[in-house]
């Protein structure tokens, strides 16, 4: 039925502090922003659309809770990134990667409304 997704909608509560966590923190471009409460960012290799949108609610984060997590593959060593995005302070979900297979690792992190990524990458 799908063959792939065409862009990620996140949505926040603070535009402001979305955008300077997905550029400055991830290394996301802004590709343009549509209206006060709307951007669309991409990813340095234009792999990956993300479209933010402001004003609403953040929910809790943590690891029993429902959610949709996305997926990125990171590429640096899952390790490294995980260093990378500690010393930021950013909110990290495990104490350290985990492996899933002899070649690969993943973690969680949070944004800072809550939102949940993972990142897979090699060990």
């Amino acid at each position: 039925m799908f063959k792939s997704i065409r862009s990620l909608g996140i949505y926040v509560s603070d535009m402001n502090r979305a955008k300077e966590f997905y550029t400055r923190v991830l290394g996301f471009e802004v590709a343009f922003d549509l209206e006060e409460n709307l951007c669309f960012l991409k990813s340095r290799n234009g792999e990956i659309d993300i479209y933010l949108e402001a004003g609403m609610t953040p929910s809790k984060t943590d690891n029993k809770t429902c959610r949709l997590s996305f997926f990125l593959q990171a590429e640096k060593p899952a390790k490294e990134v995980f260093d990378q995005l500690k010393s930021a302070g950013v909110k990290l979900l495990q104490d350290a990667p985990e492996p899933v297979d002899d070649e690969t690792a993943c973690f969680q992190f949070s944004d800072p409304d809550g939102n949940v990524l993972e990142v897979s990458a090699g060990t």
